[in-house]
């Protein structure tokens, strides 16, 4: 009798100190502003802008890297066109065909990287990824073409 009387003075003693332990607690010292809309609306600006600014930088680089690759492959495919001359009646015929192909994939890499001038965020992924196939069927293009030399 005296464990059940116990044990009916417990449970409920317990059960109050695990509702005041697990309630609500405010810490000293720390009041809550309320968070107006036009707080959110200049917070949620703020981020746009960084984000735009940060895909318009990206988009800058990336157009910088591929404009580099096309000069030094210009420069090569120049070199390509001085050495074809020496070659054969035959050899020369198969550079230039070559050559043509290898011209019309720089054009479409070309045409790429003017939808990249034009990119913006949105678009930006799927351009970037067709300017990336686009400049592996060039370099591939580019690597048949020397492998006449060789």
């Amino acid at each position: 009798m005296k464990k059940k009387s116990l044990a009916i003075i417990l449970v409920p003693f317990i059960t109050l100190m695990f509702f005041i332990a697990c309630g609500e607690k405010k810490e000293a010292g720390k009041t809550e502003t309320p968070v107006t809309s036009e707080e959110v609306k200049k917070e949620a600006t703020e981020a746009v802008e960084t984000a735009t600014a940060y895909t318009q930088q990206q988009i800058q680089d990336y157009q910088q890297n591929i404009t580099a690759k096309l000069d030094e492959y210009g420069q090569k495919i120049s070199e390509l066109k001085a050495r074809s001359e020496e070659m054969t009646d035959q050899a020369k015929a198969e550079m230039a065909s070559k050559l043509t192909d290898l011209n019309a994939k720089k054009q479409a890499v070309d045409q790429k990287l003017e939808e990249l001038k034009h990119a913006s965020g949105k678009s930006w992924e799927d351009i970037k990824s067709g300017m990336d196939a686009a400049m592996e069927d060039f370099a591939k293009a580019y690597e048949e073409a020397v492998s006449h030399f060789k």
